[in-house]
């Protein structure tokens, strides 16, 4: 295996804070879709409380990914990695990037607006009391088209993670907040 540079605790911390309830709300919307209708509900109110709980974290995760962004510069592609690749990898960071900004964003905006209110586990935050149809319809529109398409953006990163890993980087320390590798 070799070496490579890590990531700071603090990003690999802010990738695996993400990760959980990314994930989770991408899986409950898809099981959600699969569903009878009568478990439809629980499936979307566990989504939205996983939407929400991502935005939660991915707004101090990208705040802190603009400031350390030298940090970022500095641990580079994995060994190996050609320039084609690499870019491959830079477009498909950027797009997951987005991805998991935008979809929260979005879903809070259609909760709030549309006056439902945001779920939120074992409660809901009150939406505005004055709900706005036309910020809620433009949110659920740009929801539904990127979560259509972006949710591919997740097994993309994995599979590259993968595909280092088989190649010999020891890929998985560069994020592990508890195992630090070699300088």
């Amino acid at each position: 295996m070799s070496a490579q540079k890590a990531y700071t605790v603090v990003a690999s911390y802010y990738h695996w804070l993400v990760a959980a309830p990314l994930m989770g709300s991408v899986a409950s919307v898809l099981i959600c879709q699969q569903s009878p209708k009568e478990e439809k509900g629980k499936w979307m109110f566990r989504h939205k409380s996983l939407g929400l709980l991502t935005g939660l974290i991915v707004a101090p995760r990208l705040g802190y990914r603009i400031f350390a962004s030298a940090k970022y510069r500095s641990v580079g592609h994995p060994t190996g990695t050609g320039p084609i690749e690499g870019k491959l990898a830079d477009v498909s960071h950027l797009a997951l990037y987005g991805f998991m900004t935008i979809m929260p964003a979005t879903g809070i905006a259609m909760g709030y607006y549309g006056g439902k209110g945001l779920p939120f586990f074992w409660t809901t935050i009150d939406g505005s009391s004055v709900p706005n149809g036309d910020i809620a319809k433009r949110s659920f529109s740009i929801h539904k088209t990127l979560g259509t398409y972006g949710k591919f953006l997740i097994p993309i990163h994995v599979g590259g993670a993968m595909k280092h890993s088989l190649t010999g980087n020891a890929i998985w320390s560069r994020v592990n907040p508890f195992g630090r590798p070699m300088h």
